[in-house]
């Protein structure tokens, strides 16, 4: 292909991940993600190469499992998709940009082109992602930076018409986590294949969240490959639940501070004693989460409460939680049935984008 063509959708790709209005902005994305395709390895090649570690052909069968497994038994979409591995070299992916008023528990966004709007804006270079968080403070908004390890082109470039060289890649970053966040993480991103609705990153999200979570916790009962794992299956399975309680109760305390948050902001206060009031709840909020750090069975959330927390670190874990319950409650409506489910969804999608 000629290199233009290569480019242009590259950059139609990085549109979905990431919003901007210049083009120094999409310039970074686009050539990213270019740099990020150019990097790409066959996975079967990987697994047929002597050079490739035992350690690292255990996680690509994994892979493989898992994505044999989602396509025909979940109905997820059959393509070039996550047939690709990426060795990134660092722990991240891209760092991305959340912002939000400061007594408003309401998401700054930012429009893409063909993608309608999102709540986070990414950069492949964390500098570039530090720099522009400091240009968004000056608006006098809270604002935040986090790595994030994994993200799809939403099934735009996996198209049968268009070369394997564009499909979406199999991560190293996918590779760094436990096997069962490892099935949960590529689950989730193949099940943003399905469905996308513009401006409504929390249905997207917690649309992912719902099918990763019931995907996983369907491969380690019926998957026949116990051999791909670390460990016996009934381990990570246990591991998984106990991870889903210390989620949910990080949840529990997250959505108490939301919702005396929401009040504090609504009261008929000056702004300045509604600052006062919120900066006593994030503490209150990391009084709460010591008294009960010994409850946490498996996962840790010290590294989340070190920062200097304000609404967008409410509003990220709001972001992936909100309608995951009206998702588990659909599929049940569907008779557990995935295919019905997702034209369920679908349905729901377009009613929503109306």
């Amino acid at each position: 292909m000629r290199a233009w063509t290569v480019l242009l959708l590259s950059l139609g790709a990085v549109f979905i991940l990431s919003g901007c209005s210049d083009l120094g902005f999409y310039w970074q994305a686009a050539s990213g993600h270019l740099d990020l395709l150019n990097r790409k390895q066959d996975i079967r090649e990987l697994l047929n190469s002597p050079e490739t570690s035992p350690e690292l052909k255990q996680k690509l069968k994994l892979v493989e499992s898992v994505r044999t497994f989602v396509i025909v038994e979940m109905a997820l979409p059959d393509n070039e998709g996550y047939t690709g591995y990426v060795d990134l070299g660092r722990p991240y992916v891209t760092m991305v940009v959340t912002a939000a008023p400061p007594l408003e528990l309401k998401a700054y966004q930012w429009c893409y082109w063909f993608a309608g709007c999102q709540e986070y804006r990414g950069y492949f270079d964390e500098n570039d992602a530090h720099s522009y968080a400091a240009e968004m403070k000056q608006q006098e908004l809270d604002v935040s930076v986090e790595p994030v390890t994994a993200y799809s082109t939403l099934g735009w470039l996996n198209k049968p018409w268009l070369p394997n060289y564009f499909s979406d890649p199999v991560l190293s970053t996918f590779l760094l986590q436990r096997d069962a966040e490892l099935i949960a993480t590529l689950i989730h991103e193949m099940a943003h294949q399905v469905v996308y609705v513009n401006n409504d990153t929390a249905f997207n999200e917690s649309f992912a969240v719902f099918v990763e979570q019931e995907g996983l916790r369907q491969y380690l009962i019926h998957s026949e490959n116990t051999d791909l794992f670390e460990g016996n299956r009934e381990n990570i399975y246990q591991w998984y639940l106990s991870a889903e309680k210390d989620r949910r109760l990080f949840r529990q305390m997250i959505n108490t501070t939301f919702d005396k948050m929401k009040i504090i902001f609504a009261a008929e206060i000056s702004d300045e004693v509604k600052l006062q009031k919120k900066e006593e709840l994030f503490y209150k909020l990391r009084e709460n989460y010591d008294s009960q750090k010994n409850e946490f069975q498996v996962l840790s959330y010290d590294n989340w409460f070190k920062q200097k927390l304000n609404n967008t670190h409410l509003l990220g874990v709001q972001r992936y939680q909100s309608r995951v319950e009206e998702f588990a409650l659909l599929f049940e409506e569907q008779q557990r049935k995935w295919p019905q489910f997702f034209d369920a969804v679908r349905e729901l999608a377009n009613a929503s984008e109306k």
